[in-house]
């Protein structure tokens, strides 16, 4: 995780001070405010990523100051913290904009997890490419010149320039958001919002009024107007990741949404015109969804005007060259370094199974680069890396004593994982960049205990 940007607003001490210790253990820049107008003052000079702010400030509603905040960093993952847990102040702070909202004392092991959870929005959360970057080729963002990338790039091209509804489908890992902005970027409302969308990261009622809006009063905390992000997308793209993580319940609005081209807000009669179009990914297989009833048959279609298939990173190997030269040259631009990586090694990377695809092979590129003792990357190393991760489920596992340091370090670091999401497996595999079932086997491999690291 790179460290963030925190700013704690709370009139008590003791919190600050706590908070203060626990972001700076962990290696966050951490700024504390007694104050509401001395952070407000400091936002309007510095970025941050994240703000922990107290309900109650004095004379002042931490959810009043939350709305000024976020209109000064739009960008900032904003937590509410009260000592008085309420159903009022809960639905109000995230009607009004907080994304999380949390009960003091807080422990260390909750702060660690809110920073986890921050970071996590802020990737997810990437400043747009500007207009100037637009027109460049596509493989600035999508690194492949393989058959099957070639015949990706076609479809991009020749969807890129209408209005048709998009659905992306692939294995986690395959780059499924960069093609759809790079749809956009390549489209007439590449000047104009791209909006994308987590839908498995809320529940349904929170989607519904995330993407629609709501009136003031819809519901207890509703206090004033909330303009959905279909409407705040008006002229550009809506990327709706993640689809057939929604409810059946939600699917039949949304196909009404784009029949339509009309949104209505929770608790209004009244239909807003909306020009909007719409991309969907998932990861999942589709045609069993729908065999199952998991998933409309008319959303699908809708949505699959034109469908785009991403190849795994097994099915275009000779890629695999060229993402390792450019994660590489990323990982030294932003480290201010210069490793390099010897031909064999980038020759036995390529023969490598990848489960988690292009995002497990930037893992360990980043991986691989750190802990390069001469400052190059050789066979050795790579071989070290392979012994570590299966290529089959019938691979015997190693043990989990083996004596390898780069074997201890990757344990370490799993087991931070999953300590920072709570135990939650599904969310550390998507953290490590790799599948659920791939984090099966290294836990096994590592001699951990996924039981024993779990809440549930």
């Amino acid at each position: 995780m790179q460290p963030l940007r925190v700013v704690v607003i709370d009139d008590e001490p003791n919190t600050c001070a706590i908070l203060q210790a626990v972001f700076a253990a962990e290696g966050h820049q951490c700024e504390t405010f007694l104050r509401a107008e001395d952070a407000e003052q400091y936002l309007t000079q510095h970025d941050a990523d994240l703000a922990m702010v107290d309900v109650y400030l004095g004379a002042l509603n931490g959810i009043d100051l939350l709305q000024k905040l976020r209109a000064l960093r739009p960008r900032l993952y904003p937590v509410i913290m009260t000592a008085n847990v309420s159903v009022e102040t809960a639905a109000r702070a995230l009607s009004e904009g907080a994304i999380d909202y949390v009960s003091k004392p807080l422990t260390a092991d909750q702060i660690r997890g809110i920073a986890a959870r921050a970071d996590g929005f802020r990737s997810q959360n990437r400043e747009p490419a500007p207009p100037a970057e637009a027109d460049d080729s596509l493989d600035s963002a999508i690194i492949g010149r393989s058959p099957k990338m070639l015949e990706v790039y076609k479809a991009i091209g020749r969807v890129a320039g209408s209005n048709v509804s998009v659905l992306i489908t692939g294995a986690s890992g395959t780059g499924k958001e960069l093609v759809a902005r790079a749809i956009h970027a390549h489209s007439k409302r590449k000047d104009l919002p791209f909006t994308p969308v987590n839908c498995g990261s809320f529940t349904e009622t929170l989607l519904e009024t995330e993407l629609f809006g709501h009136e003031r009063g819809a519901f207890t905390g509703a206090a004033s107007a909330h303009r959905g992000l279909v409407e705040a997308s008006d002229g550009g793209t809506l990327f709706l990741d993640e689809i057939t993580e929604t409810t059946l319940a939600f699917q039949v609005k949304l196909l009404r949404v784009i029949q339509e081209q009309q949104v209505r807000r929770v608790g209004s009669n009244k239909y807003t015109p909306i020009d909007v179009r719409m991309l969907a990914a998932s990861n999942r297989d589709m045609a069993h969804l729908l065999k199952q009833g998991q998933f409309r048959e008319d959303l699908y279609y809708r949505l699959a005007v034109v469908r785009i298939e991403l190849p795994s990173l097994d099915e275009r190997r000779e890629d695999t060259p060229l993402l390792v030269r450019h994660f590489l040259k990323r990982f030294n631009e932003k480290n201010g370094l210069s490793v390099t990586i010897e031909p064999l090694a980038v020759q036995r990377l390529q023969q490598m199974s990848w489960p988690g695809n292009v995002r497990e092979l930037e893992n360990t590129i980043n991986r691989l680069a750190i802990f390069a003792p001469t400052g190059e990357v050789t066979l050795a190393d790579v071989e070290a890396e392979a012994r570590r991760v299966p290529e089959s489920a019938e691979t015997p596992p190693v043990a989990a004593a083996t004596p390898d340091r780069l074997l201890e370090l990757e344990r370490q670091h799993i087991l931070q994982i999953l300590k920072q999401t709570g135990g939650n497996r599904s969310e550390a595999a998507r953290r490590l960049g790799i599948e659920r079932k791939t984090l099966y086997r290294k836990a096994l491999r590592l001699g951990i205990d996924l039981q024993s690291t779990s809440d549930k």
